[in-house]
């Protein structure tokens, strides 16, 4: 079927490599209506990008994503200036978001976006793929929120798969995306799936949300974290989880997205180290 006149399909790249002088550098930065990456900060070895929405949305159909190459040694902070907001459309299917990451030989890729707000009669799917050098780092977050104001929320599904190389190969480029699959090189660190939305059986019950509307997670990740081995825990609505790699997973609920943040950085930010973000008050 033919994609629908309101349709938008929309593909940004960012890399970022060290200079000579072990400063990091924009390589490539190409926007795509509506993913808009921008400069604001860093210095160093550190380069800070804010994504910025270009239009409304997305909306049903919409196809967009971003892909990001993190070059060997530099370590690039993601945020974005406000949340997304998925919406109800006229186009075909559910409106998408995907990322592709490559991270290279001691690099760090710190991914921290504002929520994505799911509205009702939205359809949004949210899949990520990155890929770890064997000495890189990582630190994600994702934070949904069902619904806006007085709202029930729409229907989402997300995946998140992260993979460690286990051998240097060759230098990655945003021309040529990453294979998601492992191979006899790599081999995964987390895979999982989630599903949310009113046509989901069960989703409001205790073993999903348990009347939540807002969930989300950190992924602090990578050979080189340097993390002390952890402990799984559990707190008011929110879980740490150890991962072999070594790295955590911590998981939270909460009734709306002030308190989401407050319970991932209750258990998530004593985690991150050399990993926290750079910009003043930032978290």
């Amino acid at each position: 079927m033919a994609p629908s006149r309101t349709t938008v399909r929309a593909r940004a790249a960012l890399q970022v490599e060290l200079d000579g002088g072990g400063t990091a550098r924009i390589t490539e930065l190409r926007a795509a209506v509506p993913v808009l990456p921008r400069r604001t900060g860093g210095s160093g070895r550190v380069v800070v990008v804010h994504l910025v929405g270009g239009a409304g949305g997305p909306l049903a159909g919409d196809d967009l994503g971003l892909d990001i190459v993190v070059g060997a040694g530099a370590h690039l902070v993601v945020r974005s200036v406000a949340a997304t907001v998925a919406l109800p459309g006229h186009g075909a299917g559910p409106s998408t978001f995907a990322l592709r990451a490559q991270v290279g030989p001691a690099a760090t890729l710190s991914f921290l976006p504002e929520p994505t707000v799911v509205a009702r009669g939205a359809r949004h799917r949210m899949t990520t793929e990155i890929i770890l050098a064997a000495d890189a780092r990582l630190r994600y977050r994702e934070e949904i929120i069902l619904g806006r104001f007085g709202e029930p929320g729409g229907d989402l599904e997300t995946s998140l798969r992260v993979d460690v190389d286990q051998a240097p190969g060759p230098a990655p480029t945003t021309d040529a995306a990453p294979d998601p699959a492992p191979g006899p090189r790599r081999r995964p660190l987390l895979h999982q799936e989630l599903r949310l939305g009113p046509h989901v059986p069960g989703v409001a019950g205790p073993a999903v949300l348990a009347g939540a509307r807002a969930v989300g997670s950190v992924l602090v990740a990578g050979p080189a974290t340097g993390l002390e081995p952890v402990t799984a825990a559990v707190g008011d609505s929110v879980a740490l989880m150890p991962l072999s790699g070594p790295g955590v997973l911590v998981c939270a609920l909460a009734d709306d997205a002030l308190a989401l943040r407050r319970r991932l950085d209750s258990l998530a930010g004593v985690l991150t180290g050399s990993l926290a973000d750079p910009l003043p008050g930032g978290s």
